[in-house]
């Protein structure tokens, strides 16, 4: 039995503990029943997988024996196990683990943090630290982006190190396009472009703000923005722009909006990668979706959304996508590809296949 192990599981709030929840559904839907394993959540969210909490990294390795788990997916970001990223109880637990005789797998979210501020000066070497004792005792590191490969393969050679998606974190909307535009509001023929948290990390919100300026006085053009930060952007819109402000971030408004969306625009600093849930989420609903390249980018992603590398391609390339329907069902079409390429199924896949728990 493979077990999955994050310190926040749901209802916690956080992308890794969301993460471990469609996670072990996508392991649960190809025929294999994980073992969850944390320190703050809710079990009921995970029926009828066995979900044990109140589980302190020094207990880990207890719960892995009296479970007989055979291995287990470590969910790592530095911050998710310790205040300032450094846990040094985070190497006897996995010690524990392996002395229950399960394999260790690590999903690798985030490595460390770079040595952009006067803190991290301090705590970035203990974290490069830990993150080397860590993927040394693992047989696969997961990662979702390029650079992380890179970073995971140098620090672990021993490692299968391999790209992987984390797909998006919540599940599609099962409303039909029609049902979800109807409770927004929206006339037939109006063309719906979402901003979906724009406070996340490296999220180019001067971006948007050139796009909406291109596109003010385009009367069919609504902005939807929702999600984390929905107030960051397009609160003062110019005259002939219309924008409607989603404050409520329930998984059931964030997935209805998605499903009632023709355009999503998520640029991002570094690039667009497979960590980005925000917009594959967007991918995974079919909606044609406009980001940016930069020092992280994935190429692979050119296949699945138009990815520009200035804020003038950017918002030219929103433009042609507002104007010509052909070019915008296109590129929704190209978005399809999220099935194979960046869902959390492909992740689940490769941990059955690599872990032995496939059927």
């Amino acid at each position: 039995m493979i077990g999955l192990y994050s310190p926040d599981l749901p209802p916690v709030k956080g992308g890794v503990a969301d993460h471990t929840l469609v996670l072990a559904r996508a392991l649960e839907a190809l025929g294999h029943r994980p073992a969850v394993l944390g320190r703050f959540g809710d079990p009921a969210m995970f029926s009828p997988l066995p979900c044990h909490v109140g589980l302190s990294p020094w207990r880990v390795g207890r719960a892995v024996r009296q479970l007989r788990l055979t291995a287990v997916v470590v969910q790592y970001v530095p911050f998710l196990f310790a205040r300032r990223g450094i846990a040094p109880q985070l190497v006897p637990a996995l010690w524990r683990m392996r002395r229950a005789g399960a394999r260790i797998a690590v999903v690798l979210h985030e490595p460390y943090v770079p040595f952009t501020r006067l803190p991290w000066l301090v705590t970035g070497w203990p974290m490069r630290w830990q993150l080397r004792w860590l993927l040394r005792r693992a047989a696969f590191v997961y990662a979702p982006v390029p650079r992380y490969v890179e970073i995971a393969r140098r620090y672990a050679p021993r490692a299968k190190v391999k790209l992987a998606p984390i797909g998006a974190t919540l599940p599609v909307s099962t409303l039909s396009r029609e049902a979800a535009r109807l409770k927004l509001g929206l006339q037939a023929g109006m063309i719906a472009i979402g901003v979906f948290s724009p406070s996340a990390a490296g999220f180019q919100r001067q971006w948007i703000e050139e796009a909406a300026r291109k596109l003010a006085g385009h009367m069919q053009v609504a902005w939807i923005v929702f999600g984390f930060g929905d107030e960051l952007v397009l609160r003062e819109p110019l005259p002939g722009t219309r924008v409607l402000h989603v404050p409520d971030r329930d998984p059931e408004t964030v997935t209805r909006i998605m499903r009632a969306l023709d355009i999503a625009a998520a640029p991002y600093v570094d690039g667009l990668t497979l960590r980005r849930s925000g917009a594959m989420l967007a991918l995974a609903h079919g909606v044609a979706t406009v980001s940016s390249t930069g020092p992280l980018f994935d190429p692979r992603l050119g296949e699945l959304a138009a990815c520009e590398e200035t804020p003038a391609a950017f918002v030219t390339r929103l433009t042609r996508l507002v104007l010509n329907p052909g070019e915008r069902a296109a590129q929704a079409a190209r978005a399809q590809g999220y099935r194979t390429k960046a869902s959390v199924e492909v992740l689940a896949r490769q941990l059955l296949n690599d872990l032995g728990g496939a059927k």
